[in-house]
């Protein structure tokens, strides 16, 4: 069996790095921005029952309220994508229109998990920035379709950048995604096509 190479090491780091980070967001949001929440309710109800307190609550109240802010702002900096807040496809949407002039159709259905639907967005803005940075694009084409799995492919009338798309092939393999790069012949020149594709099976990173 083949040694693992340090590109291989590093994507796989950097997978199971990323999904710590997004625990721990998950963990401050959910856990303990609800428990702050909780705190902050049962304070205003002692203040209604105890209106001598009142001075005196408000100080804590204001204290609990910057602390659900510094809970917040932590919790969206560890996790930056935004398929958590507005989901898979809206999240694809708003990518397409920051970077102009992409073609969509979004038909897929799949009911992905938290962690497969953010592999998959990682993996189209790294394979859409990488069309965007190629030479001579004019047109870029992405589809997403699937009920059971979700397949998604990226068309764009110029030539790939070897190193963007192998490192971005790379971390999305490691992520439990099929991701395949194909060079087409066009009549006005060459083309490429990346496939993404999730169907469910374990990640190599385990």
């Amino acid at each position: 069996m083949p040694k693992p190479s340090a590109a291989d090491n590093l994507a796989r780091e950097c997978v199971r790095t990323y999904r710590e980070l997004r625990r721990a967001a998950g963990v401050l949001h959910d856990d303990v921005g609800s428990l702050l929440a909780v705190a902050g309710l049962r304070l205003q109800l002692l203040c209604m029952d105890l209106p001598e307190a009142g001075a005196r609550a408000a100080e804590a109240t204001e204290a609990l309220e910057g602390a659900m802010e510094h809970v917040r702002k932590l919790s969206r900096e560890l996790e930056p994508s935004p398929v958590r807040r507005t989901g898979l496809k809206n999240a694809v949407l708003n990518l397409a229109e920051k970077l102009g002039g992409i073609t969509l159709r979004y038909t897929a259905t799949a009911d992905l998990s938290p962690v497969a639907a953010d592999a998959v967005y990682r993996a189209i803005a790294s394979a859409l920035a990488a069309a965007s940075a190629a030479p001579r694009v004019t047109r870029i084409a992405i589809s997403i379709s699937g009920s059971r799995s979700v397949k998604v492919r990226i068309a764009h009338n110029g030539r790939h950048r070897n190193a963007e798309l192998s490192a971005a092939a790379l971390l999305a393999r490691h992520a439990g995604l099929a991701f395949k790069v194909e060079k087409q012949r066009q009549k006005t020149g060459q083309g490429t096509i990346v496939t993404i594709q999730y169907a469910g099976r374990r990640s190599a990173g385990g």
